[in-house]
């Protein structure tokens, strides 16, 4: 009897508790869901999440966008010098994606291809296409699927982005950009949004570089903001990379490992 009264009890707690991915469209679907998706109720794993991000997007607001203002003073007016894009980084031995040394090999465009998996109780497949029909252009394919098994349902969250890059700093062992675009949060959220990212990737040495993203999409009342940093281990036109990635999704914020591949040709 006692242990049939326990089942009453505990049968309805799991069937109405809503997974991360189900408050996170919540959240993102309108406005007057957002206040209630955002309630309190969250896991212990949420709320390290949370404060995890809140400390990285603290440093990279107080750091990397006030030196992103710093080195873009004069977007709109300045010169870009003339550079190339080497056939993949480290090609001569020092320099990155870009080149002001002349070389037959060197080249105008450039197509950069990756994919990663994120490690997480909440797993995410990100696919990236980063297309340059000159060194000072970039368009940007993004495609995000998270997935979350629960007890008696799964519940996932598809995320399709485009964005113009324009690449202000272009030297051989540093680039940095900024671009504005679109996003689109499918499933029962089935919203369009505006968007920026900004990002650099860095080459201190061969075969290591370092990169680090930011993007803000805006849906409905609420935002997906997207913080990367990655450590990618080049080998000719493939690199090997691992990093940190964390996730606002509306109300909701996952991070945690990545483990991806990229191509460049």
């Amino acid at each position: 009897m006692k242990s049939k009264l326990l089942l009453l009890l505990f049968v309805p707690c799991i069937l109405f508790s809503q997974s991360t991915l189900g408050k996170a469209k919540g959240s993102l679907s309108s406005s007057s869901n957002s206040s209630v998706s955002s309630s309190s109720d969250k896991d212990e794993d949420d709320d390290d999440d949370s404060i995890g991000g809140a400390i990285f997007e603290s440093i990279f607001e107080s750091i990397f966008l006030d030196f992103l203002g710093y080195v873009s003073y004069g977007v709109v007016i300045g010169e870009g010098k003339y550079t190339e894009i080497t056939p993949y980084p480290y090609f001569d031995g020092k320099s990155g994606e870009f080149t002001r040394i002349p070389n037959e090999k060197n080249r105008r465009t450039n197509v950069k291809l990756n994919a990663n998996y994120f490690v997480h109780r909440v797993n995410g497949i990100e696919l990236n296409a980063v297309v340059k029909p000159i060194p000072l252009i970039g368009v940007e394919l993004d495609y995000l699927s998270f997935n979350e098994e629960g007890l008696f349902t799964d519940e996932s969250l598809n995320i399709t982005s485009i964005n113009m890059n324009y690449y202000r700093v272009r030297e051989n062992t540093f680039s940095m950009w900024w671009g504005i675009g679109g996003t689109y949060v499918g499933n029962e959220v089935d919203t369009w949004g505006a968007s920026y990212n900004i990002g650099t990737d860095i080459y201190p040495v061969k075969p290591i570089s370092f990169h680090l993203g930011w993007k803000q999409s805006f849906i409905n009342d609420n935002t997906v903001n997207v913080f990367k940093s990655q450590v990618k281990y080049h080998i000719k036109r493939t690199s090997l990379y691992t990093g940190y990635h964390n996730y606002k999704l509306g109300s909701e914020t996952i991070s945690g490992l990545v483990l991806g591949i990229e191509y460049s040709f």
